[in-house]
């Protein structure tokens, strides 16, 4: 059987660029990469160095003689600590890297978050790669640049815009993938949808299940055109976080623990929707088509009332708030069935109270 093609798709944040692979030779390029530097890091999480693709991607960097060190995190949003970055700066320190070294991150979103902020941060900024292992980081977190680590109480409260080398996603990676943390990953994948109807049959049509590489692609392109258009979130970047500041909300609410990253954007989509209905911006249908999104991908539309009051309440501390409190990005209907979203809406906290009462309903 002919191996499909492995799709390369440009990128640009401000004057950096790099390249995205993705498909079943993504990773080719990886010992070219390490090749030009001195040294390399690499962090991971122990359950994903297990995986046939992490072991790939190891055994490539082995033979290039220049694997100084891996970085082991704690799995998930455990990992994304200023007490786990302290640590691995430490074996960065400890191994020799420079500032001729490379860092490469394999993993999903949580050591995209932490990999890229450790190498923003040791030395004042090291390359890194990114080598996706789940859906979510595949068409989220290891694009754009956007690193960071949690607070306590603020999810990735302390970051820096620090993009990739490249990106090298191998969406066989994802055959391993626990179904929980696939459905997770279809949960920034339906935001896409939701961003631009055009690709919202193509995700109906995929359901649960993983998404093939062709509509990895299209959900990377997507958020690859909005980036370059705005590389640090002054403007139309805000788009990407339908559903996040709700979404992060409900992180905090379940401890970082109790709800995946994308079953929270998926709450967060709902109640973007609910919210935008009870301003008037769109109509009953548009709620119900996006409700049926998530919940096609097999993710939650609903949470307990009092877990939804304690992401309303946490929602706070969203870093993307200003001194007159929340801005929203929202759906506002434009024609028929059709709806665009826009950044920046204000919403009255009675409309919010409203909002968070149906979703704990």
């Amino acid at each position: 059987m002919t191996r499909p093609p492995t799709v390369v798709l440009p990128a640009r944040q401000g004057e950096h660029r790099y390249q995205v692979h993705v498909g079943p030779g993504a990773l080719e390029p990886l010992a070219g990469l390490a090749g030009d530097h001195d040294r390399v890091a690499v962090v991971t999480c122990a359950r994903v160095a297990r995986t046939p693709a992490a072991r790939k991607a190891l055994a490539r960097l082995r033979r290039t003689g220049r694997l100084a060190a891996v970085v082991l995190l704690p799995d998930g949003e455990k990992g994304k600590t200023l007490a786990q970055l302290e640590r691995g700066a430490v074996k960065l320190l400890a191994a020799g890297m420079t500032r001729r070294s490379l860092v490469v991150s394999i993993g999903g979103g949580a050591v995209s978050d932490a990999a890229g902020f450790l190498a923003a941060t040791f030395m004042r900024g090291l390359p890194w790669v990114a080598v996706p292992t789940t859906l979510l980081a595949m068409v989220d977190a290891a694009l754009g640049g956007k690193t960071a680590v949690n607070l306590p109480r603020a999810k990735n409260a302390v970051g820096a815009f620090h993009p990739p080398l490249a990106v090298l996603a191998d969406p066989g990676a994802l055959d391993t993938l626990p179904g929980r943390e696939l459905r997770s990953g279809l949960g920034e994948v339906v935001k896409y949808g939701l961003l631009d109807p055009a690709l919202l049959g193509r995700i109906s049509d995929a359901g649960a299940g993983r998404p093939g590489a062709e509509l990895v692609a299209a959900c990377m392109a997507a958020k690859l055109r909005v980036v370059e258009a705005d590389p640090t979130e002054r403007g139309a970047r805000a788009l990407l976080n339908l559903g996040h500041t709700f979404g992060h909300g409900v992180e905090a609410a379940g401890g970082f623990a109790r709800y995946t990253h994308g079953e929270a954007v998926a709450l967060g989509l709902v109640f973007a929707f609910r919210l935008a209905a009870r301003l008037g911006r769109i109509g009953p249908l548009a709620v119900a088509e996006a409700e049926a999104a998530v919940a096609g991908a097999g993710l939650p539309t609903r949470l307990p009332p009092a877990q939804a009051r304690r992401a309303a309440a946490l929602m706070v501390h969203d870093k993307k708030r200003t001194s007159s409190g929340l801005r929203w990005v929202l759906p506002r209907q434009v024609d028929g069935a059709r709806w665009t979203v826009e950044w920046g809406v204000e919403a009255g906290p009675l409309a919010v109270a409203a909002a968070v009462a149906e979703l704990g309903s």
